[in-house]
């Protein structure tokens, strides 16, 4: 009942606005404060399933198109699969189940392409891994998706009285060292300074999101959907109409994992499963001149295909930790290893992280070429005592009362 009376009442708001020519984007911004994180959660994903629904009714008999691998393995095989239905996944299917657990990315003419996203038309198709020669379509899905999961974190990790808005997650190359999302937290919380128990209690929530393996879907729609879905945040309006401005279609590209709807330009990865060491390692503030304080929240990751020592890991997260200013420019004169990429074990860091490996200490496993080389177990890595996952032990404590988030701080004991 309450829905129904304020629905009637963003009408009437809406026929005054109309009357006296006011731009509707200030107007449906003005519920905001009345609607509850989770009945905006609802919201979101009644419109999402929707256009979701409203776009495969436009298909109303299967239609077939052929698919052309042209991999290293199996080149030349031929799939006869469904239009706007078949998916690079359903592809992969029909190969092998290595492709299906080791494929990020599939090459659709020639296109990066989400392994769960519809294919359209009949077309060639290439499986993309973190360990190809030239990896760096791969890494940069990767960072967008463990950035996006960062904010499904931080979205949900506060108490429903504070709110929060999602601005938008930079296009931050693998080379700076962290993923990153900028968020405008509650007024109230403009003192808040994060402690490192606030940190560990972040990334307890994402490895939550890996635990449950869920996949990244993707949905393209028109710029007056997208803006009807994220009508209570100023700073996604912005960013949609920015993203709807590049295109004549006007067309904005939506991402979900679980219940939570992000605007991402993608590709992403399949599954959040797919991430294995992963950690929120900084909260920054940026422009703390302006009236709302933008908070940028910083984070590093591996995938389960490339884990890494936890001595490596460490000297990583540390470096994630500084401030992430700006997109770094970065080519292939810059950096000779770019155009050709890494073979083995350290591929995911091939796009940048080679200097920062090299240095981090005198016994790194390298071989003749100064490269990494494609096993942990040289004699620089053996002279590191290995920690086992079974050595940590976890200590729950209650939330204390001015604690602004949901779940309880975790500690670890090591």
């Amino acid at each position: 009942m309450e829905a129904l009376t304020m629905g009637v009442r963003v009408l009437r708001l809406w026929r005054v606005a109309s009357g006296l020519g006011i731009s509707w984007r200030f107007i449906a911004t003005s519920p905001a404060s009345q609607l509850s994180p989770t009945e905006l959660t609802e919201m979101r994903n009644d419109l999402f399933n929707k256009e979701k629904a409203r776009q495969l009714s436009l298909t109303p008999r299967t239609e077939k198109i052929e698919v052309k691998h042209v991999g290293k393995t199996d080149p030349g095989t031929v799939f006869v699969m469904n239009k706007n239905i078949s998916t690079p996944y359903s592809c992969a299917m029909h190969l092998s189940e290595w492709y299906c657990r080791k494929s990020i990315l599939a090459l659709v003419d020639g296109q990066p392409w989400d392994m769960y996203k519809p294919l359209t038309k009949s077309c060639e198709i290439k499986f993309l891994t973190f360990k190809d020669r030239d990896p760096g379509e791969v890494n940069k899905a990767y960072w967008r998706s463990c950035a996006m999961m960062m904010g499904c974190v931080i979205e949900r990790a506060f108490k429903d009285e504070y709110m929060v808005n999602l601005v938008r997650a930079p296009e931050v190359p693998v080379i700076s060292g962290a993923f990153c999302y900028d968020v405008v937290l509650d007024s109230k919380l403009d003192e808040w300074m994060p402690t490192k128990e606030n940190l560990r209690s972040f990334t307890k929530d994402a490895h939550a999101l890996i635990y449950k393996d869920l996949p990244f879907e993707t949905l393209e729609v028109e710029a007056k959907v997208a803006l009807e879905i994220f009508q209570h945040n100023k700073y996604k309006i912005d960013f949609i109409e920015e993203k709807a401005s590049q295109n004549p279609e006007r067309i904005v590209k939506l991402h979900r994992i679980g219940d939570f709807i992000d605007v991402s330009e993608g590709p992403l990865i399949p599954r959040t499963s797919i991430c294995f060491q992963y950690e929120v390692s900084a909260v920054h503030n940026l422009q703390p001149t302006q009236p709302s304080l933008i908070r940028r929240f910083q984070g590093v990751s591996l995938p389960i295909h490339l884990r890494a020592h936890f001595t490596i890991w460490d000297k990583l997260l540390e470096r994630s930790r500084k401030m992430k200013r700006k997109r770094l420019q970065v080519t292939a004169q810059t950096s000779p290893e770019l155009s050709v990429g890494w073979r083995g074990k350290w591929r995911l860091l091939a796009t940048g992280w080679q200097e920062c490996l090299c240095s981090l200490h005198a016994g790194s496993p390298r071989g003749a070429s100064g490269r990494f080389s494609s096993s942990t177990e040289s004699a620089g890595a053996k002279q590191v005592p290995k920690r086992g996952r079974n050595g940590l032990q976890a200590i729950l404590y209650f939330i204390p009362t001015s604690s602004p988030f949901k779940s309880p701080l975790l500690v670890w004991n090591m």
